[in-house]
């Protein structure tokens, strides 16, 4: 049977080699999931405490050099689609003479207000940070009644690799990105991690306790997994 990890909440395969003199981690092909190599005899704990502050930054790298020309950039151009909840919405350009922007959802559509300086990037960045706030600040309380479960902290960082994660300190963070998805995937990331508050990792026990707070979690998790390139905003 394959050796695996888990790494603040998040699943690899662990490939030892005693060759090897260092720790790599990479995708494997065609499944999309993750994979750490590792010398033959450092142990899990150190691999984790190796891993753990910067796993999230060095996934996104990977995934954002992989996925380079894959998918055109963002142009920001009046009519082009955003996400917000699951739903596209045209972009309107507004105009603006002054070198600040704002950005608004109204009437069906995004409105933005940008100066000559092109900051459409983090105008939608900021703007979706907040909006996945106030929906987190709504949901967790239920969630967290629900699960009889309290974090540490709770977190929103641009993450493009992965959709959430829990600590070893009971810290949860989530990405920015869920702002653009339907609200029962954000909702099934949100009881996701708040289910590692109990299981820090994907046991069966993981899987059992999430399923029966969230019977369709296959579902969801898969829904992520095939469509969640779609949602962004660069």
């Amino acid at each position: 049977m394959q050796e695996r990890i888990t790494v603040n909440s998040i699943d690899f395969e662990l490939r030892r080699n005693s060759r090897r003199k260092h720790i790599a981690i990479g995708i494997i092909p065609f499944t999309g999931g993750y994979y750490i190599a590792a010398p033959s005899l450092t142990p899990k704990a150190e691999i984790k405490r190796i891993l753990s502050p910067d796993i999230e930054d060095i996934i996104n790298k990977i995934l954002v050099k992989q996925s380079k020309n894959i998918l055109p950039n963002k142009k920001y151009h009046n009519g082009e689609k955003f996400f917000y909840k699951g739903v596209e919405y045209p972009l309107v350009r507004l105009d603006c003479r002054v070198d600040r922007g704002s950005l608004q959802l109204e009437d069906g559509a995004f409105r933005i207000r940008c100066g000559p300086s092109d900051k459409e990037r983090e105008i939608f960045e900021a703007w979706y940070k907040r909006a996945l706030h106030n929906e987190i600040q709504e949901i967790l309380p239920i969630w967290t009644k629900r699960i009889k479960v309290n974090p540490s902290s709770i977190n929103i960082k641009t993450v493009r690799s992965i959709w959430g994660s829990c600590s070893s300190k009971r810290s949860l963070t989530f990405s920015t990105r869920l702002a653009l998805v339907p609200f029962l995937l954000m909702e099934y990331v949100v009881a996701h991690e708040l289910c590692h508050l109990r299981h820090m990792n994907h046991s069966n026990a993981f899987w059992e306790e999430l399923s029966y707070y969230i019977p369709d979690c296959k579902e969801r998790r898969k829904n992520l997994k095939n469509n969640g390139h779609l949602y962004r905003w660069w």
